[in-house]
Formats: structure tokens, C-alpha cells, sequence
């Protein structure tokens, strides 16, 4: 166990769990339909219950997302989590692509699940992450119906190339997504630039082939940053032992090469830095925009795809101006105050700010 003293000294790390099966897989004609599923044995249970341990000997919390599916056949155990003080979010209901099923399948599938995870947990799910970070300039809609659902936060963009997704020119680090149902924070995963390249070292696969050495450089450079560290993990990447599916050699590299590595990396991380929540993370970040008046990119992709960035520089509001450019501002502000509270605001309509726009 942890003492207090040790976990103040350490850097807070967002550990994130994608609650699926073995056989959530994607783009493989391997993988079973979901008629299919119930058929197959689970191995969830007896997987989560092991990093629920890890998380427990060190006195952490983290935030599961909840594949709506799973969630359905295991609510004593989604119950469990939130008594222990996890997060519970959202990671759908069939584990499916936007671009492959369309706006409207893609809205029904989470608001399906948002609506199985509420009624289990009786509390609001304000997180959602993307199967396979499957959100992309091409399907930027799925912001809109992500916002629209009821969602207050997002966890989908992997802002770096990577082979059906990738967005890898999204700001690094929190920024608000403009939809047309409000703001919607995006918290992305942490990558790092190898050679002028972005890469990640920190979740899935990266993470299992990745060595110590390696990750704790990336987390460095990270913490150097000023970056949120954000780890991902599936249940099935700590047991060498699940059954397997007869995917094609370069899959069957990706899923369950260094399957033997991921556990004792997680203790590792567990062990030398602080795990908390998504919310914990957010609301640490949003706080320091203002004590340490960072900026806070505020992004539209509605516009032939292309970002528009709207620095907004913390503890100060705009005086004067037009109109337009002090209700963006306005809005930003109660996107914020979403996740710290209007006491912890400390904005005011009669003091200055910056607000840039740059085009990309």
C-alpha cells in the first residue's frame, strides 16, 4: 500500500479501462456477430477483477468504459465498480465503427448504452470513448451525436496516423470541441513525437510492445509538456490465456504479441505515478487555465474539415468586442464550470482576455 505522503510526490496518471470481451475485435472477418456473443465464454470478469486489485493496493481510481453489451451481463460488477469510486463511462453498446454503421445506427448505439450504464449505476455517464478511437475528420459528425446524446466529455481522438483512424492533427492535450448541441470536451490519448512522427507508448498494443524505459520517456516528455498522461488498457491485454481468434498474422501480431508484459508494466505505472479518474484529470486541468492562466484550444470542425483553433486564455473574459466573439467565450465558460462548478469560476464579462483564432 501507498502511504499518502508517496502519492502526493507522484505525477497523476488518467488509467483508463476499455471494458470488452476477447472477442471485441475490430475490422476482422474473424471476429463473431453479436448474435454470436452470448455463445462465447467471458473472461471479463475474472480479468477486471485482477486491475481492480492493482488499483485497490495502491489506494487509486481510474475510469472504466463500459462496453454497453458487457454492461448488460455484468451489473453486479459495473455495481462493484462504482461502489469502489471508479468512474463508470461509456464505450458503447456493439462495439461498432461511425463510418461503418452511419450517424443514425451510430446515436442509437450510445444512447443505448448510456441508457443500460445509467439505469444500472443510477447516475448520470458524462464519458464516452469511441470503439478503437474510431472517430475521425471524416466522421466528425459523431461529435454532434455524441454532444446530442447527453454525453459532457469524449474520449475518442487518437491524434496521431494510425491505420483506419487517427486524427493527427487534433491539439494534444484537453480542448473543447464546438457542436451544434454545445461544447464538448475531448480529452485525447497521450502521444509523444519520435522523429518528428507522433506516436503513443502508453495503451493496447503500443503499451505491450513498448519497453519500461521506452514509456517512461514518453511520460516524461508528457509531464515536461504540461500534457495530461492518459493510459488505456483492455481487460483481455493482462491474460496470456484467453482464447484466441483465428485472425490473419499481422492481427494476431497487434492483439496478442507481449500479452505476458502488460501486468507487470501496470504495476510499474501503478507503483512510480498517481492513478486517478478522467474527471479527476479534467477538473485538475481545468483548474490550472486559471491559477496558471494556460490556454485552452477551442475547436470546429464543421467547416469543410478543417480546425479552427480558439485559444482561450484562463482568469480573464473579454471587454468589449463583438458580440459573436463574447458569446463563444460565454459558452466556453459554461462548458467549464460543467466540470469545476461555478464557485471555482473566476471569470467576469468586465475583465480581459486573449482570444485567438488561427485556421489550419
Amino acid at each position: 500500500m501507498i502511504e499518502l505522503n508517496d502519492r502526493k510526490n507522484k505525477a497523476s496518471l488518467c488509467f483508463t479501462i476499455d471494458v470488452e470481451d476477447w472477442f471485441h475485435i475490430l475490422e476482422s472477418p474473424a471476429v463473431p456477430n453479436i448474435e454470436q456473443w452470448s455463445c462465447l465464454e467471458s473472461c471479463v470478469e475474472r480479468n477486471l477483477e485482477k486491475l481492480l486489485a492493482l488499483l485497490d493496493s495502491v489506494s487509486a481510481n481510474c475510469t472504466l468504459f463500459w462496453l454497453g453489451w458487457v454492461a448488460e451481463r455484468h451489473k453486479a460488477l459495473v455495481r462493484a465498480c462504482q461502489v469502489a469510486g471508479h468512474e463508470i463511462a461509456c464505450h458503447g453498446y456493439g462495439h461498432v465503427l461511425a463510418n461503418q454503421v452511419g450517424q443514425e445506427a451510430f446515436r442509437e448505439d450510445i444512447r443505448q448504452s448510456k441508457a443500460i450504464l445509467e439505469d444500472i449505476t443510477g447516475e448520470p455517464v458524462r464519458g464516452f470513448r469511441a470503439p478503437g478511437f474510431g472517430v475521425t475528420r471524416k466522421t466528425a459528425w459523431a461529435f454532434d451525436v455524441i454532444r446530442e446524446v447527453g454525453y459532457q466529455y469524449d474520449a475518442s481522438v487518437f491524434p496521431a496516423y494510425r491505420g483506419h483512424v487517427g486524427m493527427a492533427d487534433a491539439p494534444l492535450g484537453l480542448h473543447f470541441i464546438e457542436t451544434r448541441s454545445g461544447h464538448l470536451l475531448e480529452i485525447p490519448l497521450s502521444v509523444v513525437e519520435i522523429f518528428g512522427r507522433r506516436a503513443c507508448l502508453f495503451g493496447g498494443g503500443y503499451l505491450r510492445l513498448a519497453t519500461k524505459p521506452m514509456i517512461k520517456w514518453g511520460l516524461d516528455r508528457l509531464l515536461a509538456a504540461d500534457q495530461p498522461l492518459v493510459v488505456y488498457v483492455h481487460p483481455r491485454e493482462i491474460d496470456p490465456s484467453h482464447p484466441r481468434l483465428p485472425l490473419s498474422l499481422k492481427r494476431r501480431f497487434k492483439c496478442y504479441v507481449g500479452l505476458k508484459s502488460t501486468m507487470s508494466k501496470l504495476e510499474w505505472l501503478c507503483r512510480d505515478y498517481r492513478p486517478c479518474s478522467m474527471l479527476d484529470t479534467i477538473e485538475s486541468c481545468m483548474k490550472s487555465f486559471y491559477h496558471q492562466a494556460r490556454t485552452l484550444p477551442v475547436v470546429n470542425l464543421r467547416s469543410g474539415h478543417k480546425a479552427t483553433v480558439a485559444k482561450f486564455a484562463g482568469g480573464a473574459m473579454a471587454r468589449g468586442g463583438r458580440q459573436p466573439l463574447r458569446d463563444r467565450l460565454l459558452q466556453v465558460e459554461e462548458a467549464m464550470a460543467t466540470f469545476i462548478g461555478p464557485a471555482a469560476m473566476k471569470l467576469s464579462v468586465s475583465e480581459e482576455t486573449q482570444f485567438q483564432t488561427s485556421h489550419r
